[in-house]
């Protein structure tokens, strides 16, 4: 992992700088309940957090090989990944749940995320949805703090941290901007597919890879490829960014947007820079996919394979410095 210390210090400022915005704003529009709400899904993730931190190494010492558990660092990257699962197939089972009451319209018909009756009063969201970005909200927050003084760092952390940041900024801008519909639908592409992402690296950390005999992290990398490509290159493109896109801007016609009377510096050209920085991110990640493929055609295992993703890490220098320790201590007696 690079040593960029300016870099790591503006990610954790943006970080916090929003969400106390957030919580100003909240307080000012919303109320003060709604504040003490977010505070509660605050509360309510961290102890998501503790408790999967201690449920994960139990579960991970049950499942794992037996050369995995030699390295002590797979039972702190499965617990790290175990919450995040967790989250993720929460959020997503919510997400999928206020699509169906609305009978998945605003995914059918991109259109329809411009013209709902709160968009064009300027009036409050629904309650379930405006609870979907509170709890967003605490999860990412707390997510960002986790992942810069909590897990291990890999070589992706400044990618990973600067997604945090963005998908921070986003979703507070969509929801201040009753850009609401399309956010559910970001939330949802990015929550749905990281299920797959997170099984497999939990997979990979029980060592239940073909080095086993087993070939768990090898099929679910392969669904992977599929799942990635489809929900973060095609539907986030085709059904979130393009749906930004103002209706005159293409010709022929291909946005949706039906306003175009903002200034180059708004809100809601924010919202649509934002958007393509994730997508950028997602292909920065795509190709790292692709070099873990290369890896495994060669002949590497998952495991090995893997390294090509998450590089060095904290534990691992820890694990290391316990080798070199163990060693040393053998050869002195």
């Amino acid at each position: 992992m690079p040593d960029l210390p300016k870099v790591d210090l503006a990610l954790t400022v943006a970080c916090n700088g929003i969400f106390v915005v957030d919580v100003v704003f909240f307080s000012r529009e919303e109320g003060i309940d709604v504040v003490l709400e977010l505070g509660v899904f605050v509360l309510a993730t961290t102890i998501a957090i503790i408790a999967c931190k201690f449920v994960g190494p139990l579960l991970g010492r049950a499942f794992s090989t037996k050369a995995s558990l030699e390295k002590s660092r797979n039972l702190r990257k499965f617990s790290d990944q175990s919450w995040q699962l967790f989250v993720h197939s929460l959020m997503a089972a919510y997400e999928l749940k206020l699509l169906s009451d609305n009978q998945w319209e605003w995914w059918n018909d991109t259109r329809t995320l411009w013209n709902t009756p709160w968009q064009l009063n300027g009036q409050g969201c629904p309650s379930d949805l405006r609870r979907l970005y509170l709890m967003q909200l605490a999860i990412w927050y707390v997510t960002a703090l986790s992942h810069k003084f909590i897990e291990a760092k890999h070589n992706d952390y400044f990618v990973m941290y600067g997604h945090h940041a963005a998908t921070l900024g986003l979703v507070s801008l969509s929801y201040f901007n009753h850009w609401q519909p399309v956010g559910l639908l970001t939330l949802f592409v990015h929550d749905s597919s990281d299920i797959i992402v997170d099984v497999l690296k939990m997979v990979n950390y029980l060592g239940l890879d073909s080095s086993s005999g087993l070939f768990f992290a090898e099929i679910l990398f392969a669904i992977n490829l599929f799942t990635w490509a489809a929900a973060r290159m095609y539907f986030f493109t085709v059904k979130v960014i393009r749906s930004t896109i103002a209706v005159d801007f293409f010709a022929p016609r291909w946005g949706d947007y039906p306003y175009t009377n903002h200034a180059i510096v708004s809100p809601q050209n924010a919202c649509r820079v934002l958007l393509v920085i994730l997508e950028f991110m997602h292909v920065y990640w795509y190709l790292l996919f692709i070099k873990i493929l290369v890896k495994l055609v060669k002949g590497s295992d998952g495991h090995d394979a893997g390294r090509e993703y998450e590089g060095s890490s904290d534990s691992e220098r820890e694990d290391d410095a316990e080798n070199e320790k163990s060693t040393s201590t053998k050869k002195s007696r």
